[in-house]
């Protein structure tokens, strides 16, 4: 009987340990499932946070290529404009010189014109006496 008692403490023990380590297994399932749970939510996240950075970087590559082409349009915008504007300044350059040629011939005209009736009426007085 005394073996029987041993015995039967003996399972007592024995039952009472795997109570305490299935306890502990199941908690140390639980956390780590909690862990998981967790680290899927935060997976999740990342993912979605990532998917918002690549449509920022598309935008943003799409907004530097159109920035780039405008710049290109103004730049050669500008060189047109700047080389309109060198024709325009040496066309003016010629026509005024153009014109201030013409100004200065007629004057010489038109002085010797002067000249001429000067000298036309200088002769009309003179023989009128």
């Amino acid at each position: 009987m005394l073996r029987v008692v041993e015995s039967s403490k003996e399972e007592a023990r024995d039952s009472s340990r795997s109570a305490q380590v299935e306890a502990r297994l199941r908690q140390n399932v639980n956390t780590l499932r909690d862990e998981r749970d967790k680290a899927i939510s935060e997976n999740a996240a990342n993912r979605r946070k990532l998917s918002l950075q690549e449509e920022e970087l598309r935008l943003t590559k799409s907004k530097l290529s159109r920035v780039q082409q405008e710049k290109i349009s103004i730049e050669r915008d500008s060189r047109v404009a700047i080389s309109l504007a060198r024709s325009l300044d040496n066309s003016n350059s010629n026509d005024a010189s153009y014109y201030k040629r013409k100004v200065n011939e007629l004057s010489d005209k038109l002085q010797s014109a002067h000249e001429e009736l000067r000298q036309l009426r200088g002769k009309k007085q003179r023989n009128s006496y």
